[in-house]
């Protein structure tokens, strides 16, 4: 009997607690998300904000937050490739100094754009940039921007004319000056600050060389994440 009235209560316990609620319906809970999503996106913190709304549909997609959120999702993820997309342009560019004649040398460099094969197997062997552009600025030799090229010898003419395009404009000629760096040619950009002041307005630089037998070489260059620095642009 005892055990009886004992079971009794216990069904008349578990009948008065809340019924548990479903994560995908659990309005605090995605309104607290929707909030943190929200604050992050009026800083421009876009990936935050995009984290954010991703938890925010998939734990708690049933919710009014969700709907409210789903209205400007589209925007938080285009602006989150953004972020993502200048960071790999940054990434591309390597900065250096180091001690050279009676000072310092600074360099910024960039490797040419390499296709990739999305279907390649794994373990294949990566493409070598065919061509590396370089700003130095050299406490005996100056301010230069100059090609390293991996082909082994560059036939150019007198004068050497390069054809430069940035971005969608038209291609412009730039005088080039052959240079031969012990291990490959080189190739210097006369109207160094010329080209410097188009190249920093631009997303990308297409370099192309006058034909070297049958060959006419072009050059690619992601350019839009360098970072002028003091010591390189007065």
């Amino acid at each position: 009997m005892i055990r009886i009235l004992l079971l009794a209560c216990l069904l008349a316990l578990s009948a008065c607690q809340p019924a548990e609620i479903d994560p995908a319906f659990d309005e605090t809970k995605g309104a607290e998300l929707l909030a943190s999503y929200e604050a992050a996106r009026a800083d421009g913190d876009w990936e935050i904000a995009e984290a954010r709304g991703n938890e925010l549909r998939q734990r708690h997609g049933e919710t009014a937050a969700a709907k409210t959120m789903r209205e400007t999702l589209d925007e938080v993820r285009a602006e989150a490739e953004k972020m993502r997309e200048q960071r790999r342009l940054v990434g591309l560019w390597e900065y250096q100094s180091i001690p050279a004649g009676g000072g310092t040398q600074h360099t910024a460099a960039i490797y040419s754009r390499v296709e990739t094969d999305p279907y390649a197997e794994e373990g294949t062997p990566v493409a070598i940039p065919d061509a590396r552009l370089i700003l130095r600025r050299h406490p005996d030799w100056g301010d230069s921007a100059y090609l390293v090229l991996t082909q082994q010898a560059l036939q150019c003419g007198s004068p050497c004319v390069l054809e430069i395009r940035f971005d969608d404009g038209e291609p412009q000629d730039y005088t080039g000056d052959p240079a031969d760096t012990g291990t490959g040619p080189a190739l210097f950009i006369e109207e160094r600050d010329r080209f410097l002041a188009a190249m920093r307005e631009a997303r990308q630089v297409r370099i192309k060389l006058p034909r070297s037998g049958h060959l006419v070489p072009v050059f690619e260059f992601e350019v839009g994440g360098f970072r002028p620095t003091p010591e390189l642009i007065d």
